[in-house]
């Protein structure tokens, strides 16, 4: 049965006040790049530096907003963990499926930023502009989703409360860092040598292809069926986020030579009449969405660092006056991974 759709929460409801800085907050995961921006954002929020504890497989310092902070390796017993008041896990799946179950055994709250628990029934996933009411039950393990869905979602859900969604064809247009430092480094390297500059040594490419001056219409493994993992997860992630379990979600994944900023096109189809109209007016208002103006916009240079989501090209569909279609880009390692879990925490964090 199709359930009622987004709700939503207050801006306020994860605000990152004195509430929440007086937490401790745990990154696992420290070193990578979500793990990094994490603990920038923290930093940002004015979450004091010796409540911020970083760890991951080898001791270090981590050099952040002109602080630093020391990486710890992993505890012997990961679930001395649970001492602190929300762990961020910015860990592969395999790894979070090891270490939700003790850290959850010993009373952990957990933000969780892999695929581990994303489709889990009993598991929240939230973008807390569209059901982050969800977090006032203070659950004790959150799943935050997929960057490129949590990008299109944004938008999508001021649609489906306005008038309601039906079917979605999405197709994506993702940043080369969306594969981790690696891919940013493959980007960068491939690019220098295309323009004639020494490419220098650098570390294995994740891409199945060449990314520089190119695209790569894949992304993780695609299965026997010709649909992707990446395809996958949106469509299933679209309808739990958007609590709307008989969406029909269709999407096309593309690796793109861009550093940084996951870019949507989303074609749809509505319950109800749409009017463009409406749908900008609506669109200009809501929590965590910008609206461009630019016919040329927006695009994913200028909306890197930004923790919106940016939307344009709204236009009437030709599937008749039940269509629409839109563009939006947004930064997939703020809003589509680390800014997301933050908001999540700071819902957690206020409703202990």
């Amino acid at each position: 049965m199709m359930r009622e759709g987004p709700v939503g929460m207050n801006v306020t409801d994860w605000t990152w006040g004195p509430a929440q800085r007086s937490c401790s907050a745990a990154i696992v995961g420290a070193t990578g790049a979500t793990g990094v921006e994490l603990a920038e954002i923290l930093l940002a929020f004015g979450q004091p530096a010796d409540r911020i504890l970083c760890f991951a497989r080898a001791e270090s310092t981590l050099r952040v907003r002109d602080t630093n902070l020391h990486v710890q390796p992993m505890p012997a017993d990961p679930r001395a963990l649970a001492a602190y008041d929300v762990v961020f896990l910015c860990t592969p799946t395999e790894v979070s499926l090891e270490l939700v179950p003790q850290l959850l055994e010993h009373g952990a709250r957990i933000v969780d930023l892999s695929s581990a628990y994303r489709e889990a029934p009993d598991v929240p996933l939230i973008v807390p502009e569209i059901n982050g009411d969800l977090l006032r039950a203070g659950p004790r393990l959150v799943a935050n989703p997929n960057c490129t869905t949590a990008i299109a979602c944004l938008p999508l859900a001021v649609i489906a409360r306005l008038v309601g969604l039906e079917e979605v064809v999405v197709a994506s247009y993702q940043a080369a860092s969306g594969a981790g430092a690696a891919g940013l480094d493959a980007l960068r390297c491939e690019t220098r040598e295309a323009a004639g500059i020494a490419r220098g040594p650098g570390r294995p490419s994740p891409f199945p292809a060449p990314i520089a001056l190119n695209v790569i219409p894949a992304i993780s493994t695609v299965g026997e069926d010709g649909v992707s993992g990446e395809e996958r997860k949106i469509a299933n992630e679209a309808r739990k986020i958007l609590r709307l379990d008989t969406l029909v979600v269709e999407s096309t994944t593309v690796r793109v030579p861009v550093e940084r900023c996951h870019s949507v096109a989303v074609h749809l189809r509505t319950r109800t009449p749409v009017d463009p109209a409406a749908v900008m007016a609506a669109l200009r208002s809501a929590p965590g969405v910008v609206w461009t103006a630019d016919p040329h916009g927006p695009r994913p240079r200028e909306c890197a660092g930004r923790d919106e989501v940016f939307v344009g090209r709204v236009r009437a569909g030709a599937r008749g006056p039940n269509s629409l279609a839109f563009f939006a880009v947004g930064d997939q390692l703020r809003k589509g991974a680390s800014l997301n879990a933050v908001q999540i925490a700071a819902g957690l964090l206020g409703s202990r």
